[in-house]
């Protein structure tokens, strides 16, 4: 009788001490960590949330780039990091679909070391050129990298490579592919012409194309994005460029359901913002707010989709 009274009082107290935090919850800053540098796509986003956030959650949030690894370091960061909802990630499908399937020993579990918070967006990722680089389409470049006889593209994230690798399948071109620790790098490299393409988001690449050193001549798609309506898509050019990268907001595993869903309310509210929803689409953003379930199901979906088109490509795991 006295073991059941006091495992019910245990009990009750597990269930009133979530209570109690979830009240108190914040009571000090929340970090975001971004896997990108600053000036890319990621980081930019994540000023613009933490921005709208803060006084949602009414407390301070920084923000804390960890570069290199293809976001591998960031990501590593968080899994280790409490369960207590003040520190976040922006997780992508570079550091959760393709990370598994490019990495031979990688350090965490894309799937069981994260809880997810909610769903950001979709990225618009476009196809890059040097503005003196004279094609208009992705067949040009193509012709026009053939009859160099050598070509070099870049990548500053593990979706530009898978890519970049898928566009190298379909048009059947000989390019050497040159790593970079960020977007910017990669940009720069190509404004500087040490490479003829570079695929990459919006968001990264936007200020380089409008002042004029880079020119996009498609977004990575089968169809057109509502994001760049009037840029073709590669699919046009190439069917079967199917190509999607999501973004989401992410905790590590085992932080208390009661502070995600404060968190998430907080994130939808800030998604739901005319200001922000205009300010993301600016950056190329397709605005998808969503559940923790939903971003749940999707990145183990996009998982499967991206291992199967990097297999395709004959990438291997380094």
């Amino acid at each position: 009788m006295l073991k059941k009274a006091f495992a019910a009082l245990i009990a009750l107290s597990c269930l009133s001490f979530g209570a109690v935090q979830a009240e108190t919850f914040p009571s000090k800053p929340i970090k975001i960590i971004v896997a990108f540098g600053p000036g890319s796509g990621g980081d930019i986003l994540a000023r613009l949330l933490a921005q709208h956030l803060q006084p949602e959650l009414g407390t301070p949030i920084v923000i804390e780039n960890r570069v290199g690894a293809l976001g591998q370091i960031a990501t590593l960061a968080l899994a280790r990091s409490p369960a207590d909802g003040y520190t976040l990630g922006m997780g992508s499908s570079s550091t959760h679909s393709t990370a598994a399937f490019l990495t031979k020993n990688l350090p965490y579990d894309p799937i069981k070391d994260f809880t997810p918070v909610g769903g950001l967006n979709l990225y618009t990722f476009v196809l890059l050129i040097n503005a003196s680089t004279p094609v208009e389409t992705p067949r040009e470049l193509v012709a026009y990298v053939r009859e160099k006889g050598t070509g070099f593209y870049g990548f500053g994230n593990a979706s530009g490579r898978v890519g970049a690798a898928h566009f190298k399948t379909l048009t059947g071109l000989d390019a050497t592919e040159t790593p970079y620790k960020s977007a910017p790098d990669a940009l720069t490299d190509l404004a500087a012409g040490r490479v003829d393409f570079v695929f990459t988001d919006w968001g990264s690449a936007r200020s380089f194309v409008e002042s004029g050193r880079l020119r996009a001549i498609a977004v990575m798609a089968d169809e057109r994005s509502p994001v760049l309506p009037d840029l073709a898509a590669v699919g046009e050019a190439f069917p079967g460029f199917d190509f999607s990268n999501w973004g989401g907001l992410l905790a590590p595993a085992g932080t208390p359901d009661d502070v995600v869903n404060k968190l998430n309310g907080a994130l939808m509210t800030v998604l739901g913002k005319e200001e922000v929803r205009d300010r993301m689409a600016s950056m190329g953003l397709e605005v998808r707010p969503s559940s923790p379930a939903e971003l749940g199901q999707l990145v183990a979906a996009q998982q499967q989709a991206w291992g199967a088109a990097i297999q395709g490509a004959g990438i291997q795991p380094e």
